[in-house]
């Protein structure tokens, strides 16, 4: 209720102060701002930046300025997206490529990478990212490679121990 009050108050008397201020007239100029306020003339006669000749907005003008701008932000997204591919965070560069991701469900996914030609397939979960194993080069053409290698791998169906993964990324060459 007293900071109300207060508030009130302090709105009432800023308001009283700001209309009190507005209603009292302006003094009048002295003779050196009316000297200043006067536009320059020289001896030459031309006029001086006070008295430039502005043109009249035109719409031709309007529209031009329009176009180009437009034309320089279409210029710039077509050079970036031609040259600058890659070189942008995220982008990715020309030597790694996820090629396909199985989610698995509860933030847990397996993806095939592709690194200069070699693929892996690798498991990711929140506590980390880990390698399952290298695939052959030669599957790369045979429909359902991705499923016949995870089914190789880890038999989704069953919880596996930490030692039974261990011992199967050991022998499957996973950790190197």
């Amino acid at each position: 209720m007293l900071r109300r009050m207060v508030l009130s108050l302090g709105l009432t008397v800023g308001l009283g102060l700001g209309a009190q201020a507005a209603d009292r007239p302006a003094p009048p100029p002295t003779a050196a701002e009316k000297e200043l306020q006067a536009p320059l003339t020289l001896e030459d006669g031309k006029p001086t930046q006070g008295q430039a000749v502005s043109a009249p907005p035109s719409g031709l003008r309007a529209f031009g300025s329009l176009v180009l701008v437009l034309g320089l932000a279409g210029l710039s997204l077509w050079a970036l997206k031609k040259y600058g591919r890659g070189r942008l965070p995220g982008s990715g560069g020309g030597k790694l490529r996820v090629e396909e991701t199985l989610a698995l469900g509860d933030r847990r996914f397996v993806s095939i990478l592709d690194v200069e030609g070699e693929r892996f397939l690798i498991a990711m979960t929140p506590q980390g990212i880990n390698l399952v194993s290298r695939l052959d080069p030669t599957e790369r053409g045979e429909t359902g490679t991705f499923d016949e290698a995870l089914n190789r791998q880890v038999d989704l169906g069953r919880p596996v121990p930490v030692r039974e993964m261990e011992a199967m990324l050991k022998q499957g060459g996973g950790a190197q």
